[in-house]
């Protein structure tokens, strides 16, 4: 039975961190977790002594940035399949199951990848990683459609290529997986849902600092080839998407994008129903929250509060929409003014599955998603 040796990174993390290794404590394969903290200030050390059962190895002071601590949590640890876990990100409760699985059932996979659901600060729905699609190689040089915390390698093939890259800052988890791939590593995308990523004000992800976007331009040089930052305008455009409030060259900026991404999207379509990106994911269409029919929302949940009351905003605002929520809830709802509001029962385990759908129209779009805790 394979192991795996899973690294947290953490700098003054400590209100997310508990989620991350809680989604570790429920999992039923056996692995070895480094945590790896670089000084946190905060209530840090209150946090961990809640788990000192489940951590192998422990580290607080100065580390080099969360590359070098990555790089040193894998040394200092044994497990035969190695993975990072970001202190406010987390796993779904079955995710090392279905990982191992893959690599049981497949002696010559090096590295396994599946999907994974953005999430608020608050751990409610965004959306679902978006760029995710079949493994290519020459699509790997212009995107990185790997989610980091949904991707898992073999030591051994993480080894022979020398580990992360402690000098990278940004994309360090892009850089490990195109030098994978020039090795020869063989990747296979699992269809299942992994991991949750949380998106907020203070991410690196949403950062646009421009030390980011070197970062990406060096991925394109040395592993595409490329000599211009083509896939600027893409990231770029993601980044002011996530941003709540933008200046007007913002905006303006975020619109030009939109529409050259319009002209594209016929082709991209086109290239999903060949085996590329995805055309669908659980219902959503992939960058958007466009749903056709019905879709399924699923969220790990590691929080002690319980769901009181779920509110969706939806798109046409006056339809009827059916909401199935587990076992406990099954009903069509009347929008009001875009809103539709739902009532819990007490919700148990840490796997929420939601279905909504809008019986009188093909498309409609979720807009926004929120739950009263209690």
């Amino acid at each position: 039975m394979p192991s795996f040796a899973i690294v947290i990174p953490n700098l003054n993390q400590s209100q997310f961190l508990p989620w991350a290794l809680e989604s570790l404590r429920v999992q039923s394969r056996p692995f070895h977790l480094a945590l790896m903290d670089g000084g946190s200030t905060d209530h840090f050390e209150t946090v961990v002594q809640g788990y000192s059962n489940i951590i192998s190895h422990l580290h607080s002071g100065p580390d080099g940035g969360q590359a070098a601590a990555i790089r040193k949590g894998m040394e200092v640890i044994p497990g035969d399949i190695v993975a990072w876990l970001n202190a406010d990100d987390y796993y779904f409760p079955d995710a090392l199951e279905m990982v191992a699985s893959v690599f049981e059932g497949d002696p010559g996979v090096d590295v396994v990848y599946g999907n994974a659901v953005n999430v608020t600060s608050e751990g409610f729905f965004l959306s679902y990683f978006p760029a995710i699609q079949e493994f290519d190689a020459k699509d790997l040089m212009r995107s990185c459609f790997i989610c980091q915390p949904a991707c898992f390698v073999r030591r051994s093939t993480y080894e022979r290529v020398g580990g992360i890259n402690p000098e990278l800052h940004y994309t360090m988890d892009w850089d490990l997986w195109c030098r994978l791939n020039r090795t020869g590593a063989r990747f296979q995308y699992l269809h299942e849902l992994l991991a949750a990523v949380r998106y907020y004000p203070g991410t690196k992800t949403l950062s646009r600092d421009p030390s980011r976007y070197k970062e990406i331009w060096r991925i394109e040089r040395i592993y595409g080839g490329r000599w211009l930052p083509l896939t600027w305008p893409g990231f770029y455009r993601f980044d002011l998407a996530c941003k709540k409030k933008r200046t007007w060259a913002e905006t303006l900026s975020l619109w030009i994008l939109n529409q050259v991404r319009g002209f594209k999207r016929r082709p991209m379509a086109q290239g999903a129903r060949h085996g590329g990106g995805c055309s669908s994911l659980y219902g959503f269409r992939p960058w958007e929250m466009v749903v056709e029919q019905q879709c399924d929302i699923h969220i790990p949940w590691y929080d002690s509060r319980d769901w009181r009351r779920l509110r969706f905003q939806v798109e046409p605002g006056d339809g009827e929409y059916r909401v199935t929520i587990e076992d406990a809830f099954d009903q069509v709802l009347a929008a009001r003014e875009g809103m539709l509001s739902v009532d819990l029962p007490r919700l148990r385990g840490p796997h929420r599955r939601i279905t909504v759908s809008c019986p009188g129209r093909r498309f409609w779009r979720l807009v926004a998603f929120s739950c009263d805790l209690g």
